[in-house]
């Protein structure tokens, strides 16, 4: 009954504040350039499906008084016709499609709409989805969907008589308009009951429109989606609630579905989108845009126990009288090959493979399904940090990276009374790994950070299934070579920008240092040019402000250009040595190129997606789809934003966070939050050049004021304040600084 997005492209941001700076473009799209995209079918179904829900809540013997009636196989030859219900998605109501069976499987009866026939489709469109669900997956070249998905599952119900599942190609009535989303299939649960528009059998409804059959792109979407539904299925089998069955949560349900398409061959979906919210309940399931996360979430974790332990810890937890947390531990207690692992031992293994995911270091640490990324830890470029309190959620982890500097000495302060676990991961020269139990409340040192080891990750990990826990960390230590990126995920691809446009990142100052070098990822071959300015504090009327470095020419060090899926990790990072000229770091500066010609004629900087708070980087545009040309930020949702790979190495001397005292900034200036995303608290740092009236202000994506931080007369210096966000739900905020004339606003997450 519900499917995964593919994308969810939202509206311009509205907002008063400062959302007329954003403007929405899609990427250029080597592999799809379709304009449509795979949405959810659920949220439109609910309704029907709690109808279904309060009548086996009513009706608990319903189906073992079915399973007395004697039932008739369907025995559908082709050329049979029916008319089948199925739903309008868009009016929440029910319709009859006349269709005709195109073909008979071995597990399947194949029925089109009778208007699609040798239009949207064909008798060689049919003949592919027999086979991918009777015979042959990605995954397995002599078995398809059915037999996959039973063997690793169960058994589907059968309230029709007939062991063969229908299988129904329409135009599915979602609203779709030409462009934008689109259901491509979902199964309903009121197909299983007496129901007014009840087919009383086991069917799956696939879409012919825009879903491209003829396309092995859209064959795999409609396939993989198969797979899905093929699950939900399966699970109604076991959990739908009617004599005696307990009802699966959300989660668990989605989380199999999304696993039974990785089981099936299909790709793991979109797994960047957890990478920066992994400090969020487990088990919980949003509304809008949101799910989206919990749904990579669910996929992540449910292939984790696939890859651990195989279809045999899949089909006993589907199958358990057990539901959620409970589930796994009797799925795991029954394994065929037995282990005492339980649900506490089996999420610290996770959140460490989330982290480390190389089966090498430890075979529990890892995922054998390819393209599961890395987590994105915080990262502290200056060992001298104290941090604000952190909440690590339910059944969630927080991870922080130490990744400049030298000779760290740490310590967490825990005030969970021992529900967070801690661990340390330190990274060699060469990448190899080395992890570590730590203790809290004890002071840890690391003389060995910044010559043996690059780097360190801790691990901060709430295994109870009821209360978040809350802890503190104070560090210190040498100041380095320190790395300045506002990217965090994979490269996504290039923008479809015109000749002429600018395209920058700004990089925050850094007290008492001076840039070593930048580095940048380009597509292809060929070079860019670009310069290196004085950053305004604004990204309007424009960034960018003194030359610090004219005329640079940043040329590719490959000579083929890179295939899609884009490797990992990504080969064409190109690195420019700068310490001949000196730059002071200390402000903040921007790194700026131009857009010579059309792509692919001309190179591009490659950009990945960012959650819309930490954004850096800038675009002018000389043709705007609306306005005129200016600077925006580029968003691809209305939550994230399209940031360009580039990156800066600085050498710092003074560390970025020591608040000097006796130093008086020279310009006003408003740094990001820490912790961002954040909850319950997060800190701002500001810095006033003059002194004056001040005030700091929070505010919500309507615009409405939900804080006052700061409202009095200052001096000059650096500030911080603290965000206490308790009261307030889970969003995107703005946080704006005015004095003397000038104001400067930026974007936070909170997470609950």
């Amino acid at each position: 009954m519900k499917i995964l997005f593919k994308f969810l492209l939202a509206t311009l941001f509205t907002s008063s504040v400062i959302f007329s700076q954003g403007i929405m473009i899609e990427k250029y799209n080597e592999d799809d350039k379709s304009e449509s995209y795979v949405i959810d079918a659920h949220q439109f179904l609910e309704k029907q499906e709690q109808e279904v829900t309060e009548f086996l809540n009513k009706n608990p013997e319903y189906f073992n008084n079915l399973a007395l009636k004697k039932q008739t196989a369907w025995n559908f030859t082709v050329g049979s016709t029916k008319e089948w219900w199925a739903s309008n998605i868009k009016t929440n109501s029910f319709y009859k499609v006349p269709s005709t069976c195109q073909a008979v499987g071995t597990h399947c009866y194949i029925f089109v709409e009778d208007t699609l026939w040798n239009d949207k489709v064909k008798l060689e469109n049919v003949n592919k989805i027999k086979e991918a669900f009777d015979s042959k997956t990605p995954g397995n070249s002599s078995k398809g969907i059915y037999e996959t998905v039973v063997g690793a599952f169960g058994t589907p119900p059968n309230v029709d008589g007939d062991e063969k599942i229908i299988i129904l190609i329409l135009d599915i009535q979602d609203g779709y308009k030409g462009s934008g989303g689109y259901v491509a299939g979902y199964f309903h649960s009121v197909n299983e009951i007496s129901h007014s528009n009840s087919n009383m059998a086991e069917i799956y409804y696939l879409d012919a429109n825009p879903a491209n059959l003829s396309t092995e792109q859209g064959l795999t979407n409609v396939m993989s989606t198969t797979a899905h539904e093929f699950q939900h299925m399966i699970h109604f089998n076991y959990h739908n609630g009617s004599s005696g069955k307990p009802q699966q949560i959300t989660f668990m349900n989605e989380a199999c579905s999304m696993t039974s398409e990785v089981v099936c061959g299909y790709a793991i979906r979109n797994q960047a989108l957890y990478n920066d919210e992994y400090n969020h309940y487990l088990l919980d399931w949003r509304d809008g845009d949101e799910v989206l996360t919990d749904y990579t979430r669910a996929a992540r974790y449910m292939t984790y126990f696939y890859n651990q332990f195989g279809t045999d810890f899949l089909g006993k937890f589907v199958q358990s009288s057990k539901v959620s947390f409970a589930g796994i531990d009797d799925a795991l207690s029954k394994l065929t090959t037995p282990t005492s692992l339980r649900f506490s031992e089996t999420l610290v293994n996770w959140f460490m493979a989330n982290i480390v995911n190389d089966v090498n270091v430890n075979a529990a640490w890892g995922y054998t399904t390819p393209n599961v990324t890395k987590v994105n830890p915080a990262n502290i470029v200056n060992p001298n940090y104290t941090s604000p309190t952190v909440w690590v959620q339910v059944a969630a982890a927080d991870y922080v990276t130490y990744s400049g500097g030298k000779n760290l000495s740490i310590k967490f302060d825990d005030f969970g009374k021992g529900i967070i676990k801690f661990k340390a991961i330190k990274y060699d020269n060469d990448n190899n790994v080395v992890v570590e139990d730590i203790s809290a409340n004890t002071q840890l040192s690391y003389p060995d950070f910044g010559t043996k080891y690059k780097a360190i990750t801790f691990v901060a990990m709430n295994t109870n299934k009821s209360f978040k826990a809350n802890y503190t960390y104070t560090s210190s230590g040498e100041s380095g070579t320190i790395l300045l990126a506002y990217d965090q995920n994979p490269p996504v691809g290039v923008l479809p920008l015109n000749a002429n446009d600018t395209v920058c990142v700004f990089f925050d100052g850094v007290s008492g240092g001076t840039v070593d070098s930048i580095t940048m990822a380009l597509r292809q071959a060929g070079s860019v040019k670009g310069a290196i300015y004085e950053y305004t504090g604004n990204s309007r009327p424009t960034p960018l402000g003194k030359t610090l470095v004219p005329n640079l020419t940043i040329t590719s060090n490959i000579a083929e250009k890179p295939g899609v899926p884009y490797p990992e990790p990504w080969t064409n990072w190109i690195t420019v040595d700068l310490t001949s000229y000196n730059i002071d770091a200390s402000k903040p500066f921007v790194v700026a190129f131009l857009v010579e010609g059309t792509y692919p004629e001309k190179n591009r900087i490659m950009v990945t997606r960012q959650l819309t708070a930490n954004n850096h980087s800038f675009s002018y545009l000389n043709k705007p789809s609306s306005g005129t040309p200016n600077w925006f930020y580029i968003s691809s949702s209305d939550t994230e934003v399209f940031a360009y790979l580039i990156r800066a190495y600085v050498n710092t001397t003074v560390g970025v966070d020591d608040n000097i005292s006796d130093i008086v900034p020279n310009e006003f200036s408003l740094g990001q939050n820490y912790p961002n995303p954040f909850n319950p608290s997060t800190t701002i740092s500001y810095s006033l050049a003059k002194s004056g009236f001040v005030t700091l202000k929070i505010y919500n994506m309507l615009g409405q004021e939900v804080a006052q931080l700061v409202s009095e007369n200052k001096g000059a210096g650096n500030f911080t304040a603290i965000f206490d966000a308790s009261k307030i739900s889970s969003g995107t905020y703005i946080y704006e600084l005015q004095n003397n004339g000038n104001r400067i606003a930026k974007k936070m997450l909170l997470l609950k």
